[in-house]
Parts: C-alpha cells; sequence; structure tokens
C-alpha cells in the first residue's frame, strides 16, 4: 500500500474497484437469488456484493457468530436486509442501525405506505444495508434455555403506551401533538412491527413476551436513556454520554456490526436512538471502516475529545433531531449529540447537529424516518454526505 494513501481510501478504492470488475464480468460470485438468504465467507472482499449486473436489487444475509456458551442468551448473528441502486455506483453504501426494540421495519417503509429512507437512499445511489440487531428475536439464535434460567434477562416488547409519550407523538397514547408529522392514524402497524426482544436487567415497566408489564424486563421502556434526562447525558470526560453508555451496546451487536462494516464498508453508519451506542463503539473500534456517521437522536453520543477524536478517525458527524425534546424528557441527550458534533468539527468542519425545529420544521418525532417528511429529511442528510 502507498504511503500516500490511508487505509480507509485504500479498501475504499478496493471495493469500489471489484465491485466494477464483477459487473463488467457479469460475475455470478454473488449467489443470492430472488428472496435468497446469502452468506459468504470470511475472505469476502469489502463490498463485493454491492452491485452485479445479474444480482437482485434486494435481499437479505447473515452477519456474526453463533454462539457456543450456554451461558449466553442471544448469539451473535444478525440478519442484514440490503437494497442496491439499480446501476452500478461509487457511492459510499449506508449502513443503518435501528433503536432498541425496533427492528429494520423503520428504516423500509412507513405506517401509511410511503417510501422509507432505503428507497430514498437507494435512489440517490447508494447501496443501503439495513442491520437487525441480534438481541431481536427475529434476527440473531436465541437460547430458550439460558433465558429461563437467566436472573437478569426476560423478553421484551415495546408498548404503544410508553411509546407514544416518549418518542414525541404526543402528551399521552391517543392524544397527538396538533402538529405531529408521524401518522399516527396509522400507528397500528407501527406497533405490529415491534419484535420481541432479549431485555437485560433494568427495573420495571416494560412489556414481557406474555403481554403483561413490568417484571424484569423492559430496558427500553423504563430506562432514563431513552425516556427521562439523566446526569449522565451531560457527563463529560466519560466514553459515552446522553445516557445510556455501553449497555446499549452488547458484545454480540457490536461484533455483528463490525463485520458488517468488514464486508461492506467504509462506510456510511446511520445510527437511531439506543442504536447509537453500538455504532459509536465500533466507530472508535474500527475507524478505518467509518466514512461519515449519522446520528438520529442517539444513546450515547460521547462527550470526551479523545473518544470523539478516535471515533471514526477524521470522519465527519452529524446529530439530527425532531420536535418536544424537553416534553420527552430528552434534552441532555441532545445536549450530549451538539457537544459530539461541536469536538467532531474541530478536526471535521462538516460536521453539525441538524436540529428540525430550529430549522422552522416542527412536528418532527423519534421515528422522522416515518414522519410525512421523511423524504424531506432524507434529502437534507444525503446531500450532506455528498458534500
Amino acid at each position: 500500500m502507498s504511503s500516500g494513501i490511508s487505509r480507509k481510501a485504500f479498501l475504499r478504492a478496493t471495493g469500489v474497484a471489484l465491485a466494477a470488475t464483477i459487473a463488467g464480468c457479469n460475475s455470478t460470485t454473488d449467489n443470492s437469488g430472488p428472496n435468497t438468504n446469502t452468506q459468504t465467507s470470511p475472505e469476502t472482499s469489502p463490498q463485493s456484493e454491492q452491485q452485479n449486473d445479474d444480482s437482485p436489487t434486494f435481499g437479505n444475509f447473515y452477519v456474526g457468530n453463533a454462539n457456543t456458551s450456554s451461558s449466553t442468551v442471544i448469539d451473535g448473528r444478525a440478519e442484514v436486509v440490503y437494497t442496491r441502486p439499480d446501476t452500478a455506483t461509487d457511492k459510499s453504501p449506508v449502513v443503518m442501525v435501528p433503536g432498541l426494540g425496533l427492528s429494520p421495519y423503520i428504516y423500509r417503509t412507513t405506517p401509511d405506505g410511503r417510501r422509507g429512507w432505503v428507497e430514498y437512499f437507494a435512489e440517490a445511489g447508494h447501496p443501503v444495508y439495513v442491520f437487525n440487531p441480534p438481541r431481536n428475536v427475529d434476527s440473531g439464535g436465541l437460547d430458550t434455555a439460558a433465558l429461563q434460567n437467566s436472573d437478569s434477562a426476560s423478553l421484551s416488547r415495546w408498548s404503544i403506551d410508553r411509546a407514544w409519550p416518549t418518542w414525541g407523538f404526543g402528551p399521552e397514547v391517543g392524544d397527538p401533538y396538533e402538529d405531529v408529522r408521524y401518522p399516527v392514524e396509522s400507528v397500528d402497524q407501527l406497533v405490529a412491527s415491534f419484535p420481541a426482544y432479549v431485555s437485560t436487567g433494568g427495573g420495571g415497566g416494560g412489556r414481557q413476551s406474555g403481554g403483561q408489564t413490568g417484571g424484569r424486563g423492559g430496558d427500553q421502556n423504563s430506562t432514563p436513556a431513552d425516556s427521562t434526562e439523566t446526569a449522565a447525558g451531560t457527563q463529560t470526560g466519560s466514553t459515552t454520554g446522553g445516557g445510556g453508555g455501553s449497555r446499549f451496546a452488547p458484545p454480540q451487536e457490536t461484533a455483528a456490526l463490525e463485520a458488517l462494516l468488514n464486508r461492506v464498508g467504509p462506510a456510511v453508519l446511520l445510527v437511531h436512538s439506543a442504536g447509537g451506542s453500538s455504532g459509536f463503539t465500533v466507530a472508535q473500534a474500527a475507524p478505518d471502516l467509518v466514512e461519515r456517521i449519522v446520528a438520529v437522536e442517539p444513546v450515547g453520543a460521547p462527550t470526551d475529545p479523545q473518544t470523539v477524536a478516535e471515533m471514526g478517525g477524521d470522519a465527519p458527524f452529524m446529530g439530527v433531531y425532531g420536535d418536544y425534546v424537553d416534553e420527552r424528557g430528552q434534552t441532555g441527550r441532545k445536549e450530549a449529540t451538539q457537544t459530539t458534533a461541536e469536538l467532531a468539527g474541530e478536526t471535521s468542519p462538516a460536521s453539525t447537529l441538524l436540529s428540525l425545529p430550529d430549522e422552522g420544521i416542527s412536528g418532527n418525532t423519534h421515528l422522522m424516518m416515518q414522519d410525512d417528511n421523511n423524504g424531506e429529511i432524507a434529502d437534507r442528510i444525503i446531500s450532506w454526505i455528498s458534500d
């Protein structure tokens, strides 16, 4: 490798060149067919499955390793749903990570049937890979025996009673804000999409798989990280800020996400809510695989200068925030995200915090990727990626 080119640039150039070679030769090395799972070997080169003239423009595959220890409730396998542009492209792939207790559904479509961010980004020429965290029962492997014997883990699922005010739909369930951008008339579709997920610790307030509330489950339904502001939201000198910290970055999840970036990166890493903790951890561990970071109302935005400097190397950072942050009790998280953007801006001037209310855009929710102006927000992010 030439001393005049960074490892990140080398990986990017290698992936693009390989993708172009595959497309030009009509190679069949990508063995995915319509509606078929793909699984490449560890030797697969970065971005090798990005574009193949004979391959489908959508599909899914798995990353991470199955767990061999009987003491762990979930293993490290994670499903990845991908969409490729219709034509060969040299634009950066985008890896999208949903928040805790959410699935790729939030990026793929909207409850009222409009286009999701996956389609907007793919139409702009970006290969898109949506990560389904291993803790989601529909993604990774679940050891039911280990779950039954665990004192610290249980199955949880979001309840609309908790989600409605926490995500900024309105002050209480069934009572939307007058200017809310979420299609609340179709919220039943969102509720139907909630996967059961493995919850570890965290007191009462959650909904377990049997439909009961309380008990051991309910990380996202009950923790300060996703419902109320905590002192950790503005703490400096810590690895993560904004609430939550490493509790939302289990090793199985970070390992699987890093495996995905090794397969398709360097890439733009787009994280949401508690998915920010895993994303920031991986960006710090494998900075050469991260070109830019987009953090949508994240948990765990780092406020320590050294951590930010290590996270993604010189990768520009964009935080994105919607409305009613004070009412949702998440002011500390937004302030931590602002701090991350300012620290990242010291080496990457493109870094910024996109606060939609400050732009005169009101009513956006925690699930802005499904709000009725999701296309406008996607366009702003895509334009920033291209700067």
